[in-house]
C-alpha cells in the first residue's frame, strides 16, 4: 500500500535540496524525483538481481546506489532503511539487532544501512531529524518511521505491520532468487509468507480483498470468521490493523490532516484523523497525546469518541509498550 505523504516540498531539478529550503517534517521523504528516473532506467533491477551469488540481505547505502538499492528494490519488497552515526552506542545496537533480523527474514525485507556522517546528502533527503532514524520504503515511497533504539518486541511488531501494510501491493523478488549466503531459496512469495493466522478457507477471501485494496470487504470477512472463533488472538490483531488501515484511506489528504488539526485545536473529528495519519507515518506517542491531551477537555459523544479511538490505537500496540502503557493509565485518570 503506497500512502501519499500529506506534505511537499519544492526541490531543484538535481534531486538535491536546495541549502534555503527548511527541513522537511520527521516522516516525510520526497523521493520522486529519483523515483522517475528509476522507471527510464528498468536495467537497474537487473543490476540488483541475483547474478547466481545470492542477494545480500543486508546492504550499505550511499547517494550512486540509493535508486537502486532503496527505490527500485522497494518495488519488489520493503527496505528498512537505517540512518544512523557509525561510532554512535544507541546506532550500533540498534544496527545489530536489525541485522540479525534481516538475516533471519531470509530477503522478506532488506536493511539498507546509511552513515549519515559520510552520506550527508542521502540522510538529509529521508529528512533525519536525529539519528538513529529507521524508515520503511516501499514503492519508493516512505511507509513508516521510528526514532531511536527501541525492544526487539517494537521492532518485530514494527516489522510486522510494515508487511501488513505492503502485503500483495509489491512485486516480490523474482523465483529462485538466493539469499547470500543460503542455499535456501526465497520462494517469490509478494506477501513475505507471512503464515496466515488460521487455516479458514474464507481467510484467502479475506486476503484476495486486501490485495485489492478493498480493507472494509477483508474487515467484514474477518468478523465473520471471528463469530465461530472468537479467541483467535492472531485473527483478532489482523482484523485490527486492516480496520485502521481500512479507516486511514478515507482521510482526506488534499491538505495536511496533521495541519488541519492543530489549526483547529478543538475539533474532535479533526483530531481523531491527525491521530490516525500520525499512526501511520510511524509516530505513535505523538498520535496518542494528542487525543490524550483532548480527552480531559470534551464531553458527551465528543468524549466517547476521543476514548474509542483511544482504546482503538492502543490495540495496535503490545501490551507490554511502555508507550501504551503510560497511555492507558493517564486515560484511566482523565475518564474518572
Amino acid at each position: 500500500m503506497t500512502h501519499s505523504h500529506p506534505h511537499s516540498h519544492g526541490h531543484s531539478h538535481d534531486g538535491h535540496r536546495e541549502c534555503s529550503t527548511p527541513p522537511p517534517p520527521p516522516g516525510t521523504v520526497d523521493l520522486e524525483q529519483i523515483k522517475r528516473e528509476a522507471e527510464a532506467r528498468a536495467r537497474v533491477e537487473e543490476s540488483i538481481s541475483d547474478q547466481g551469488e545470492g542477494i545480500p540481505p543486508v546492504v550499505t547505502v550511499t547517494a550512486e546506489n540509493l535508486q537502486a538499492e532503496v527505490v527500485v528494490r522497494s518495488e519488489q519488497v520493503p527496505v528498512v532503511v537505517l540512518i544512523g552515526a557509525a561510532g554512535s552506542p544507541d546506532t550500533v545496537r540498534l544496527r545489530m539487532e536489525l541485522e540479525e533480523m534481516a538475516r533471519a527474514a531470509n530477503l522478506h525485507w532488506i536493511l539498507a544501512w546509511v552513515d549519515a556522517d559520510t552520506q550527508f546528502d542521502v540522510a538529509r533527503a529521508f529528512g533525519v531529524q536525529a539519528l538513529p532514524t529507521v524508515t520503511a520504503v516501499a514503492m519508493g515511497q516512505p511507509i513508516g518511521q521510528f526514532v531511536g533504539e527501541q525492544t526487539r518486541d517494537y521492532l518485530d511488531q514494527w516489522i510486522a505491520a510494515v508487511h501488513d501494510a505492503t502485503k500483495g501491493r509489491l512485486k516480490g523478488l523474482p523465483a529462485g532468487t538466493r539469499m547470500m549466503g543460503e542455499g535456501e531459496d526465497y520462494a517469490g512469495e509478494p506477501n513475505g509468507g507471512m503464515k496466515a493466522p488460521t487455516d479458514d478457507p474464507r481467510l484467502a477471501d479475506a486476503e484476495d480483498k486486501l490485495n485489492e485494496g478493498d480493507f472494509d470487504g477483508a474487515v467484514a470477512v474477518y468478523d465473520e470468521i471471528l463469530k465461530s472463533e472468537p479467541a483467535n488472538a492472531a485473527l483478532k490483531a489482523a482484523r485490527t490493523n486492516v480496520a485502521f488501515l481500512a479507516r486511514a484511506q478515507k482521510i482526506d489528504r488534499s491538505s495536511d490532516p496533521v495541519a488541519r488539526a492543530d489549526a483547529d485545536p478543538k475539533n474532535v473529528e479533526l483530531a481523531l484523523e491527525a491521530a490516525d495519519v500520525e499512526m501511520l507515518v510511524g509516530d505513535p506517542a505523538q498520535s496518542l497525546e494528542r487525543l490524550l491531551v483532548l480527552l480531559p477537555t470534551v464531553f458527551g459523544d465528543d468524549r466517547a469518541a476521543v476514548k474509542d479511538r483511544l482504546l482503538d490505537l492502543l490495540q495496535l500496540f503490545d501490551a507490554a509498550d511502555p508507550v501504551a502503557l503510560d497511555a492507558r493509565r493517564r486515560m484511566a485518570s482523565a475518564l474518572f
